[in-house]
């Protein structure tokens, strides 16, 4: 089984991407040309098994000082297997985002997951969906 990431626009599968996100609690409803509008500017990660594409996660960005990652997932049937830690892994270490200062997400149920890379509660109110990882200047 190949695994292999992929970053240009052209490699995701904007059907797939929209197939996800139209049922998720953060996009439901979205409109198939409002996900192509939300890849056309965004930097984008894919990641593919034997070339089929079984995740996502896109980052807003000004490239200097500020990023903002959304639209995190992994297909329900891959997920458990480490897939996404991987697909984060490929998110952070981009070289066009490693040396940020700031990422920003919101998750309501996956809080877990991006802790083990850094990622804290933005407030201390225990209801808080938003996290910020912070890296030193």
């Amino acid at each position: 089984m190949e695994v292999i990431f992929a970053k240009t626009r052209n490699e995701m599968n904007v059907e797939y991407i929209h197939d996800y996100l139209t049922t998720s609690y953060w996009n439901k409803g979205i409109t198939l040309e409002k996900v192509q509008k939300c890849i056309d500017n965004s930097l984008n990660f894919g990641i593919f098994i034997n070339q089929k594409q079984i995740g996502y996660a896109r980052v807003l960005t000004d490239f200097v000082r500020f990023a903002y990652l959304m639209d995190v997932f992994i297909d329900p049937n891959q997920q458990g297997r480490g897939y996404g830690k991987l697909l984060m892994e490929y998110v952070l270490e981009d070289e066009e985002l490693k040396s940020l200062p700031g990422m920003l997400l919101a998750t309501k149920d996956a809080h877990s997951l991006y802790e083990k890379f850094g990622f804290k509660k933005f407030t201390e109110e225990n209801n808080s969906k938003f996290m910020i990882l912070k890296r030193p200047d």
